[in-house]
């Protein structure tokens, strides 16, 4: 820590109003504190300086201190948000839910009305409630940052089971805002949905399953906003008509977020659950909602002359996502190497595959090898050919990462190496999901068994995840190279298409203590 100073071993404290520190520095200092006042105090003059994330483990010693020093200051703290304040309310309520001050069930059982909170801290209990009542529609908008920023705090700090009561509290809430607003008739999609390509690949899902009948409304408006991949939009616009671009704000709107659930055959499901039950109602046979892209088009004849690779070439994509292109801080745990994937490129191209990695120029450029053409870094890159060349690939290699779904649009079968984290899993029978390895920090013994890998594979920072006793690697490359010839070698048994009956998802496997995989149920 640079700012502070161990005396005896405690940390001298310094103002940082005088002497400000860096987050990570910050973070050192209130796990280094053991009296609950203290760290509280340390932490609210922390976000009087900065916004920034102190990460997970000091956030959850944070809340747990905030319970125990009293209702009384945690008042008082939520009396000092100002109206457009969207932080410190939310805080205080995760404080109140983790320490067992507020009983969801009970909180839950009739309305409240929004208009009606005298206070902050009134506030920051009726943002619990899935049946909070708003009294105008600029205020249904506040409920759900709000709620989203419960959601955020919890996930942060690894309370998995209050995140998702949160969830899909807030899932029901927009359903019935929207419901109220607007009937079966339109629903509003904010420009979250269109800024990144897998929230795009999400909302071509959700329209695909409204034209099938299977979403509760007719119509989509959209906010407009940035879009992450032009072409893409064109398939979207291509696949649905039923949507409208109006102005930010004009219709009341859910965000794209991962802790969403969507309402398809009466009930509430996760994004990729919901996608996958798109893609066994209206999709092909192999769950493709998009044609397969010929090899005669423009863009793709373009690019096999400029690269020399020929268009009858068996292609093998790959992504492997690097922090480069959008760093979020504790989703350096979706990071991959690349490195540990070079023998089994080699062994792909020795096998016959042309191999064309995917992403961005921020990419680490892969070393010059015969057979791998290195796309994401090349001239030739372009919004076009980032969605056409994995509808052409025999298989996709992919990773945590909104590029990868790119894929299953076409039915690509697609093998999801060091998967992380465990919160949503891809959808597609015939694929395979390799999740990253987790094992016991005392003994090495690897986490096979699916209730604890549910719960510790949902931690996305180190930090929080070496609390409680464990730690996560990428798959070293023996292992990719194990799991890339146990793909291949299902994709060459030339087996039907599964039955779409059940969870549409194939399997799902961790490593064991054999070095050996396993499926994860």
């Amino acid at each position: 820590m640079n700012n502070v100073v161990r005396k005896e071993g405690r940390p001298a404290q310094r103002s940082l109003l005088i002497d400000p520190v860096s987050c990570g520095d910050l973070a050192d200092l209130i796990l280094a504190i053991d009296d609950p006042d203290e760290v509280f105090s340390w932490f609210r003059r922390s976000r009087v300086l900065s916004e920034s994330d102190i990460g997970g483990k000091a956030l959850r010693k944070v809340l747990y201190a905030a319970g125990q020093v009293g209702v009384g200051q945690l008042r008082k703290y939520a009396e000092s948000a100002h109206s457009r304040d969207y932080k410190i309310r939310p805080f205080v309520a995760s404080v109140l839910l983790v320490n067992g001050q507020v009983n969801l069930s009970n909180i839950n059982k009739s309305p409240i009305h929004f208009e009606n909170c005298q206070d902050n801290f009134e506030i920051s209990l009726a943002i619990l409630s899935e049946k909070i009542v708003p009294s105008e529609v600029m205020d249904a908008f506040d409920i759900v940052r709000f709620k989203s920023n419960i959601i955020e705090i919890l996930s942060s700090a690894g309370f998995f089971k209050f995140r998702d009561e949160i969830s899909i509290g807030k899932s029901k809430f927009i359903r019935r805002i929207r419901r109220n607003l607007y009937g079966d008739e339109t629903r509003g999609f904010t420009d979250q949905w269109t800024f990144a390509i897998g929230h795009l690949v999400v909302l071509m899902y959700v329209l695909k399953g409204q034209s099938a009948g299977l979403m509760e409304f007719r119509n989509a408006e959209i906010w407009q906003g940035g879009v992450a991949n032009r072409f893409l939009w064109q398939c979207l616009s291509d696949l649905s008509e039923n949507f409208k671009i109006v102005p930010k704000g004009s219709v009341f709107a859910d965000h794209h977020h991962s802790a969403h659930h969507e309402w398809v055959d009466g009930r509430f499901v996760d994004y990729f659950e919901a996608c996958g039950i798109v893609a066994d109602r209206s999709g092909d046979a192999g769950g493709a909602i998009l044609e397969k892209p010929s090899r005669r088009d423009p863009a793709l004849r373009h690019f096999f002359d400029a690269s020399g690779i020929s268009p009858d070439a068996r292609i093998v994509t790959l992504h492997c996502r690097e922090s480069g292109f959008r760093a979020v801080g504790a989703s350096s745990l979706r990071d991959v190497d690349v490195r540990a994937y070079l023998n089994t490129l080699a062994t792909l191209v020795e096998q016959g595959y042309q191999v064309v990695r995917l992403g961005d120029p921020s990419m680490t450029p892969l070393p010059s090898m015969a057979g791998v053409f290195d796309y994401a870094v090349s001239e030739l890159k372009s919004e076009a050919l980032d969605i056409l060349l994995p509808g052409t690939a025999r298989f996709h290699i992919g990773s945590s990462s909104g590029l990868s779904l790119v894929p299953l649009l076409y039915g690509t079968p697609s093998l999801f190496l060091n998967w992380h984290p465990f919160d949503l899993l891809p959808w597609g029978r015939r694929n395979w999901t390799v999740v990253k390895p987790i094992h016991s920090s005392d003994d090495g013994r690897m986490v096979v068994e699916h209730r604890a890998y549910s719960s510790l594979g949902r931690i996305r920072e180190r930090n929080l995840l070496n609390t409680f006793g464990y730690d996560i690697r990428d798959l070293s490359a023996a292992e990719v190279e194990q799991a890339v010839s146990g793909f291949m070698q299902s994709l060459e048994a030339d087996l039907p298409e599964p039955p779409k009956v059940g969870l549409n998802r194939g399997r799902v496997l961790v490593i064991n203590d054999q070095g050996g995989f396993q499926d994860l149920v």
